[in-house]
């Protein structure tokens, strides 16, 4: 995806472009410090333990619920939406409310929807953009942005769309936040880095 690529490259060039590897290792415990040394701007620490991971740091805390033994070596191949089905606790927000990405949605679904749509559904459609326009000027979280929508439905009638449409459109406009996707980018970039450094060690 697009949006997932840049933010990656992002994160590389301005949070993680000096950061090094450092790894502890405590009975069944692997700590693996990601920072860059002398301050603690984007640093992360991450605790393999078992099946689980803590994460702690400048950029969050989050605890992942794992199907398998983690550690640093377990998460490379994993996508990132697989690794966010295991998330269970956090401590940042999971998205933010991005109202020009909105209104991108707003108008691609009101683009299509309504362009092989009859008289009487496309003034329906015309009614729902216009409202839900003013909606996602007026909400600044996705929370807000649902609990309109969910008003907004429960005071009117419409014919052509239900509950179930009305459910597609609550999800216009998030946004997930940097921070995840940074969360297991660092512990590929760092397994990179000490498999490098192994390398070179291995080499003299």
């Amino acid at each position: 995806m697009k949006e997932i690529e840049e933010m990656e490259q992002e994160i590389k060039d301005k949070w993680f472009n000096n950061h090094k590897a450092e790894i502890t290792k405590r009975d069944d415990i692997t700590i693996l410090d990601w920072r860059e040394p002398g301050t603690v701007i984007y640093s992360v620490r991450y605790i393999f333990c078992g099946s689980r991971l803590y994460i702690s740091g400048d950029i969050g805390d989050a605890i992942f619920n794992l199907t398998w033994i983690a550690t640093p070596e377990s998460f490379k191949g994993i996508e990132l939406s697989y690794f966010l089905s295991k998330l269970s606790c956090h401590s940042r927000e999971r998205w933010y409310f991005d109202e020009r990405k909105a209104m991108d949605d707003l108008k691609e679904w009101y683009e299509e929807d309504s362009f092989d749509a009859g008289e009487k559904s496309r003034k329906e459609i015309l009614e729902i953009y216009s409202n839900v326009k003013k909606i996602i000027k007026s909400v600044s979280t996705p929370k807000e942005f649902e609990m309109e929508l969910v008003n907004y439905y429960m005071d009117n009638s419409f014919y052509y769309y239900d509950s179930e449409d009305f459910s597609f459109i609550s999800d216009f406009g998030k946004k997930l936040p940097m921070c995840y996707v940074a969360y297991l980018l660092g512990i590929k970039l760092a397994n990179e880095q000490l498999n490098a450094q192994k390398e070179v060690s291995n080499a003299k």
